[in-house]
């Protein structure tokens, strides 16, 4: 496959599909878009994708090119064109509902809430900023961390990684830019601690990208 993929390296988002790329491995083109230089609204940027995010995955195997913009939908795509090893938690479906269901709570109800876009709606503050992006994390990650306890072995869900650790691991180097505290959440360190071992995380997590200066 000749893909082509268009982040930030420290975006979350984009993060979870270096992250699933690594696992599958697949080496795509990695082209670093700027969040914080207006790059995103530029109309070249916005042709890709007109969110004005990341990531973008571009597929050049298919005829004059084609977009898909959305890190879930992405790694799903991957995981039906790549089966093994499986980001959702193999067969089984109430094991991959609770995989489904543990990455939404991050990419549906935490993630969001905190980007920098949100936050400047919110207030022109900055501490007010940060303290809401805290209390959204930290409603998040209560709600991980509760249901991980049942679902979690090695990671989030049983002794594989998964969708919910590609969504959960980023989103804890988030939490910690933000300065919250990870004491309430030992279920959530452990998983961490596990995939911090692991070759995938590695080779995708923002420092392997960070532009240099």
């Amino acid at each position: 496959m000749r893909l082509r993929i268009y982040h930030y390296w420290r975006s979350s988002s984009s993060w979870r599909v270096r992250w699933a790329m690594h696992l599958k491995g697949v080496k795509p083109e990695y082209v670093p878009v700027d969040l914080l230089s207006g790059e995103t609204e530029e109309a070249a940027h916005l042709a890709r994708n007109p969110l004005g995010y990341v990531p973008a995955l571009e597929n050049l195997d298919r005829p004059g090119g084609s977009f898909l913009i959305q890190s879930l939908a992405i790694i799903h795509w991957l995981d039906e064109v790549i089966p093994a090893p499986s980001l959702l938690g193999g067969k089984d479906p109430w094991t991959r509902a609770q995989v489904r269901e543990l990455a939404e709570i991050i990419n549906a109800d935490t993630q969001p809430i905190q980007n920098l876009s949100v936050q400047e709606f919110h207030s022109p503050d900055p501490a007010a900023r940060k303290a809401w992006a805290q209390h959204w994390i930290r409603h998040g990650l209560q709600a991980f961390e509760t249901i991980a306890k049942g679902t979690s072995g090695i990671y989030s869900v049983g002794d594989q990684v998964s969708l919910a650790d590609l969504c959960l691991v980023p989103q804890l180097f988030n939490a910690k830019r933000f300065e919250v505290s990870m004491e309430p959440y030992p279920t959530l360190t452990r998983i961490e601690r596990a995939c911090m071992k692991t070759e995938s995380y590695l080779a995708s997590q923002p420092s392997a990208y960070e532009p240099k200066k």
